[in-house]
């Protein structure tokens, strides 16, 4: 478990290293992990888009209906604004769903665009932990 100051660096590393893999902040609920998220992107200066899972995979699900997920793909890929993604447990239960994020933002550090994440700590959130292992970089709020 790390505090928002020792968490505080590898947020920075993300948002300025254009080839970093992804950082998951997973805590428990109210630890503070938007708010770290903001407060290091305003010090960066960044201004990030911040999207919840659930949101991410229904805008997916829809664009898959319209034949346009294409489109809807390379959106997400090219933008350049660092992304937040909050609540990665509300995938659980998605596996396509979760890959298809996965091969986005993998696309996305290809490109040199940063990614962050959240997962808060309960149910859900075992099967999503395992899931960032191997290519993201996961770190433990208290």
């Amino acid at each position: 478990m790390s505090t928002a100051d020792e968490i505080a660096p590898a947020l920075r590393a993300a948002l300025f290293n254009p080839c970093h893999r992804p950082v998951a902040i997973r805590g428990r609920t109210r630890a503070g992990k938007t708010t770290l998220v903001r407060r290091v992107a305003r010090e960066c200066r960044a201004e990030p888009i911040f999207r919840s899972a659930f949101d991410l995979a229904g805008e997916m699900a829809d664009a898959i209906r319209n034949d346009r997920f294409d489109s809807y793909r390379s959106g997400l890929t090219r933008d350049e604004r660092p992304l937040v993604v909050e609540h990665l447990e509300d995938l659980r239960g998605k596996p396509s769903t979760r890959e298809e994020l996965r091969h986005i933002l993998q696309s996305r550090r290809d490109q040199g665009h940063a990614t962050l994440l959240t997962v808060t700590n309960g149910t859900g959130d075992a099967e999503v932990v395992e899931w960032l292992e191997g290519w993201s970089e996961l770190l433990l709020l208290d």
